[in-house]
């Protein structure tokens, strides 16, 4: 019955009994190959030759690739799928907190936080800056993080700093706050929230990355070395979890890190980067300048690894801070017991629109952090009117996270999708699982039910993209698959299935979003994203078949050899 099925989803362009002008360097045999083509086609084998896929087939259409030189690894059963690519991840800050703060991820209670944070404090110097973070109220015991009191307690004079697991707030102790001279009469910053208790002091709580800035900008910045530390531990992570792309989030000085590891060593992932653009027009030009800068470096380094995909707009906070721009007040509960509002947009709606506009017309890619409806709809509307204005197709501007979309932004993003090509959900269905303990809170459990709508994205006719956002979610896109299919949260504080199951997507959808979907995002399907000659032999060999599999056992496949463009760049030991 396989054979059967193998020939009626043939991968176009294989031909029987086609003799190969020379033998491939690779050959990969009897294994279950998800090419993810158009037709979804399922093989046996691949021959590899200079770094390509020169044929996909069965396992007999192999022997006339096979030479005198050629390796053959017997997949021996197992399954492999295109190298998996992550939409949105901050690959380079987040390795780099990992080596300069302590990692909070793992604290299950405050009581464990505070070791943490005390164990780092005893060794670090007098004076110097303790950090944190990756903390998650959803996971706490206590559903809360530590207080200014908490942090005062344990830090001895040092000013200590603890970012939340979203990394769009923050706490800090009394000495940090101190040092950033905040305090009763500090006004807010654009785009954030110094928080304040009923007496107007400080809690040190700062909501958003211009509040938290206030403090970190006193925070010896992170150097280029240990930028590309982090990069290199990086791209190892990635290869041991079967992932070949990323895009990836950078101001100048991360660039300038991806630019001289490409440069030098070389990378062995397609690295897409988003360009800050920051919070006013002003910002925008600065970034725009920067970006085509990059793209005249980008043709100057070796390998075509590293490009530039467009700019980053953060226009929104977080739903678990409750800073995500809503229609809808956030809701009342135990936790939140007086009104916090419904979010509030970073930058003031004319001026995203004019950052918009001056990106479109320059040809340039926008991804747009949108978390709210309110904020998505702005987000559309603005896209919308800037390609009305300069009609360009294949510029790809994206929505980042798209939690709860109205009716209007489902109908625009499918229009613009259909007509320019733009207009797509970069979305983040781990965030459902890692987050999942909060979120319902946040949104309510009604609304909960609709969040990251991928079901309803398909039924309009619409594509999307999947990613990680780490360091928000581990650095793994099977979890990504796994929670597209299955919507269940870490813990189950609101029950199993607070997302309810009308949203999800079956595993051929959620595979596509992490392949071909994502290559193009990051303009680079005609080269990788699906497993078919021509392309580039970016590849993942899994200890099982995800097509097969239970639901379950998708979050718990283990890559067994990752392949960049036809060398293999992990192999698990045996």
């Amino acid at each position: 019955m396989r054979f059967a099925l193998f020939g009626l989803s043939l991968v176009t362009g294989v031909l029987w009994g086609q003799v190969a002008p020379e033998p491939a360097d690779l050959v990969l045999r009897h294994g279950t190959v998800l090419t993810v083509d158009a037709k979804d086609s399922v093989a046996e084998a691949v021959a590899i030759r200079d770094g390509k896929v020169v044929s996909v087939g069965t396992d007999t259409s192999m022997g006339a690739w096979i030479g005198a030189k050629t390796r053959v690894i017997d997949l021996a059963g197992k399954s492999v799928t295109p190298g998996l690519i992550d939409t949105h991840a901050h690959l380079l800050s987040t390795g780099a907190d990992e080596i300069v703060g302590v990692d909070l991820g793992r604290a299950a209670s405050l009581a464990q936080l505070t070791e943490l944070v005390k164990a780092r404090v005893d060794a670090t110097p007098a004076g110097e800056w303790v950090q944190g973070s990756r903390w998650n109220e959803g996971i706490l015991a206590e559903h809360r993080g530590p207080t200014l009191a908490e942090l005062d307690a344990i830090s001895g004079g040092h000013p200590v700093l603890l970012e939340n697991v979203t990394h769009h707030y923050a706490i800090v102790n009394s000495a940090a706050l101190a040092m950033a001279k905040i305090d009763v009469s500090t006004k807010d910053p654009a785009g954030g929230r110094i928080e304040h208790d009923t007496t107007g002091k400080p809690t040190g709580m700062l909501r958003e990355e211009a509040a938290v800035r206030l403090v970190s900008s006193h925070i010896p910045a992170i150097t280029a070395e240990q930028y590309k530390m982090s990069l290199r531990s990086g791209i190892a992570t990635m290869h041991s979890e079967g992932m070949t792309g990323v895009k990836d989030l950078n101001y100048p000085v991360e660039w300038s890190a991806y630019k001289e590891l490409a440069g030098t060593e070389g990378l062995t992932i397609h690295a897409c980067s988003l360009i800050w653009a920051g919070y006013s027009l002003e910002s925008a030009k600065a970034a725009l300048n920067e970006i085509l800068q990059a793209r005249k470096d980008e043709k100057t380094l070796p390998g075509g690894d590293l490009k530039v995909c467009g700019a980053k707009i953060l226009l929104d906070g977080s739903a678990t801070g409750r800073t995500a721009w809503r229609y809808e007040d956030y809701p009342v509960d135990a936790r939140h017991p007086a009104s916090t509002g419904h979010g509030f947009s970073t930058i003031e709606p004319d001026v995203y629109n004019k950052m918009v506009l001056l990106f479109n017309d320059a040809g340039v890619s926008v991804g747009t952090h949108a978390i709210g409806d309110r904020t998505i709809d702005l987000v559309v509307d603005a896209y919308a009117e800037a390609l009305q204005q300069k009609p360009t197709v294949g510029l790809r501007h994206s929505i980042i996270h798209a939690h709860e979309p109205t009716e209007h932004a489902i109908a625009a993003m499918a229009e613009m999708q259909k007509k320019y090509d733009a207009g797509i959900p970069e979305t983040q269905a781990e965030f459902l699982w890692w987050l999942g303990d909060t979120l319902p809170g946040s949104f309510g459990l009604e609304r909960a039910q609709h969040l990251m709508p991928l079901a309803t994205y398909r039924k309009n006719g619409m594509i999307f993209a999947g990613g990680s956002d780490y360091g928000v979610t581990p650095l793994a896109a099977r979890y990504g698959l796994w929670a597209s299919v299955a919507r269940e949260p870490l813990k189950g504080t609101f029950g199993p299935h607070p997302f309810g199951m009308e949203e999800a997507v079956d595993v051929h959808t959620a595979l596509k979003s992490y392949t071909i979907w994502a290559a193009r995002q990051i303009f680079a399907e005609t080269e990788t994203g699906s497993v078919e000659t021509g392309k580039w032999a970016d590849l993942a060999v899994w200890d099982r078949n995800p097509y097969a599999v239970p639901t379950a056992d998708l979050k718990e496949m283990k890559c067994m050899m990752t392949l960049y463009k036809g060398k293999v760049v992990f192999e698990r030991a045996k």
